[in-house]
């Protein structure tokens, strides 16, 4: 939990840096809110497009960078919606939570992720740190599906 502090607070103070840069000002009350979700740079932003944007980011326990893309039918958001439809807000704080407390284990080059939700019912993550160069962002897969179980 420490690291993933540290690493939001240097993602804050580079953002805080680049709005500066750009000529954007915030009071300290705006400039110190922190969600557990970390947004692509503008660059990558422009060169993801269509199945490989970035919808929210994540930090696996141990740091691992765990991108949620838009993906297709066959992994991402919309692979999740269409095979597990669940509303933004439950999935997205279901996702954060497992990889945040769940129980990792390895199964065939993907890290599979379970964790009680506060209703009792597991839920599951899957996702991938392989990369993908047809994303041209450098980063992960990430998640290919996540679901109630």
């Amino acid at each position: 939990m420490r690291s993933k502090q540290r690493i939001l607070a240097g993602i804050l103070s580079a953002s805080v840096a680049w709005a500066g840069f750009l000529g954007v000002s915030a009071g300290p009350a705006q400039a110190a809110t922190v969600s557990h979700v970390r947004m692509a740079s503008p660059a990558a932003q422009e060169s993801a497009v269509g199945k490989w944007h970035i919808r929210n980011s994540f930090f696996g326990k141990n740091g691992e960078d765990v991108p949620l893309r838009q993906g297709d039918l066959k992994f991402g958001y919309k692979h999740i919606q269409d095979k597990h439809p669940e509303d933004d807000t439950s999935l997205i704080g279901w996702i954060d939570d497992t990889l945040e407390d769940g129980k990792y284990e390895e199964d065939e080059g993907s890290m599979v992720v379970r964790n009680r939700t506060a209703t009792g019912k597991m839920f599951r993550v899957v996702f991938t740190e392989r990369e993908d160069e047809a994303s041209k962002d450098g980063r992960p897969v990430g998640i290919i599906t996540a679901f109630l179980e």
